[in-house]
């Protein structure tokens, strides 16, 4: 495996630490900071974050070609207990983002679990079928989808130097909430899907 996927693994590792203890700490521990009156129940965050750890915990290993090949039955564990977290995760997401108290969040937070939801179980069905390729693919969309909440939380740190031009609190919420899924999910595309399309088409 190439150093420099070696250390992009490592530091979404890195960030994925960082977004659990401020999501803790934000949700959990510092007093009124849930926002307006909230309809969703406290437990439905605790299973989400509790789901949510095998998930950004255990990803980066799954893509460590040396673990894979080295250790195959571990690989096949915690990929089983990643589509499990994800799919649990992703369908809690989904009800707290439709329930939830933000109206400007709703519709970018349920697209963001259904297409969570539909590349997690892609990817799990094409490993069934040992369709390994396309099974790599779409386990790479579903863990892009899965940091989301890792890159909301780094454009919110970083929100006045990004978001400088939206003044509006309200509207610059929600379109980090788009930007948190979108430019990652385009980014991926261009790597998987558009580059190679538009390389082999200059080479024909």
């Amino acid at each position: 495996m190439r150093r420099w996927k070696q250390i992009l693994l490592f530091a979404l590792f890195i960030l994925s630490l960082y977004y659990l203890y401020r999501a803790v700490n934000y949700r959990f521990v510092v007093p009124g900071r849930m926002g307006p009156p909230n309809p969703i129940s406290a437990a439905w965050y605790y299973v989400h974050v509790a789901f949510a750890l095998p998930v950004l915990l255990g990803a980066p290993l799954q893509f460590l070609p040396e673990l894979r090949l080295r250790f195959p039955a571990l690989h096949r564990v915690v990929g089983r207990a990643y589509v499990l977290g994800a799919t649990v995760a992703a369908a809690a997401a989904i009800y707290m983002g439709t329930a939830g108290p933000y109206e400007g969040s709703r519709l970018s937070i349920a697209i963001t679990g259904m297409l969570w939801l539909f590349f997690t179980l892609t990817a799990w069905r094409h490993a069934v079928m040992k369709n390994f390729a396309t099974h790599r693919a779409f386990m790479i969309r579903s863990y892009t989808m899965a940091l989301v909440l890792v890159w909301l939380r780094l454009m919110y740190d970083f929100q006045d130097v990004l978001f400088f031009y939206v003044k509006n609190a309200d509207l610059r919420d929600a379109t980090r909430e788009w930007a948190s899924w979108v430019i990652p999910l385009l980014i991926v595309e261009l790597s998987l899907s558009w580059w190679p399309q538009l390389r082999n088409g200059r080479a024909k």
